[in-house]
């Protein structure tokens, strides 16, 4: 079977950091990139050398690890295009991990296998390694390895060379046209999703908010692309810490991983299974009532 590259991204998490590329290592994927980006706040300085002694350490004892090091922070939503552009100058597909996101071993053969068969369908933009389900149990319609989702996933996940950079803009730029004709009502499911997702990617297309995931979601949408979820879960998010950029909706945080068997069962059908996209859209792709939004706020007021 063939391995894609594996790019770790990193900043000032080390503990987590070294835990992942320990796993990485044990888990035998040979092709090994990881991405550090620059000091952004004073206060992070220790942490961020701690980080860099981590991935230093790390590349001494396996020589062929290739590190890319930014001097100056590239911000969220240059630093994951930048690691990829250079992955991408030696390979044509990738394996990505955050610095809080556990994967287990079952994560990676299941990246490798669907990066070879769908390596010539355009219609899947990636494969995630996380399955939302977990939490609440609930039952799939059929025993298939994996299914597909119009929407995406950063917790662990991978994709090629072509699906990224001959679609990926970060700048949005045709979102006002999506606006004013009204793509999203054609796109998404119900009135609350379309919202909350207008809202979201309103804000990052004028740039209130600095990330690239957004916009990957975005280009994905009007694409009609579709994201390969596997039917266990096998990415943990444990990033709601003191360094956390974004807050998770905690029913998301630390899921169990699961084990997923092999070979894999694959889908006879290829569309979004709208079952999924209306429970993760429920779950957490909806504005909050004005009700629990109050109470939040007087929560944060009184404490």
């Amino acid at each position: 079977m063939k391995q894609a590259p594996v790019l770790l991204m990193t900043y000032i998490r080390s503990k987590n950091t070294k835990r992942i590329l320990d796993l990485i290592k044990k888990y035998n994927q040979k092709k090994i990139f990881v991405f550090n980006d620059g000091l952004k706040i004073k206060s992070h300085k220790n942490s961020h050398d701690d980080t860099k002694k981590v991935i230093f350490d790390f590349k001494k004892k396996n020589s062929d690890t290739q590190l890319i090091i930014s001097k100056k922070n590239l911000t969220q939503k240059n630093n994951l295009p930048f690691a990829l552009s250079k992955v991408f100058q030696k390979h044509d597909n990738v394996i990505v991990l955050e610095d809080d996101c556990i994967p287990n071993k079952e994560f990676f053969k299941f990246c490798n296998i669907l990066l070879e068969k769908y390596k010539s369908d355009t219609r899947i933009a990636q494969i995630s390694g996380n399955n939302f389900l977990n939490f609440k149990k609930i039952k799939r319609r059929n025993n298939d390895s994996y299914f597909f989702s119009k929407f995406t996933s950063s917790w662990g996940w991978a994709t090629w060379k072509d699906r990224w950079k001959n679609i990926y803009d970060k700048d949005m730029k045709d979102w006002p046209v999506v606006v004013s004709e009204k793509w999203l009502e054609d796109i998404l499911i119900d009135k609350n999703s379309i919202d909350f997702w207008s809202k979201y990617f309103n804000r990052r297309f004028k740039m209130l908010d600095d990330d690239w995931d957004r916009p990957w979601t975005y280009i994905n949408f009007i694409n009609s692309r579709l994201t390969i979820f596997p039917s266990k879960n096998l990415i943990s998010n444990i990033g709601d810490d003191q360094f956390a950029l974004h807050k998770n909706p905690k029913k998301w945080d630390n899921l169990e991983l699961e084990k997923l068997r092999f070979p894999l069962k694959h889908p006879k059908i290829i569309v979004a299974d709208l079952k999924y996209d209306r429970f993760v859209s429920s779950q957490g792709f909806t504005i909050p009532k004005l009700s629990y939004r109050i109470k939040n706020k007087l929560l944060k007021f009184l404490s």
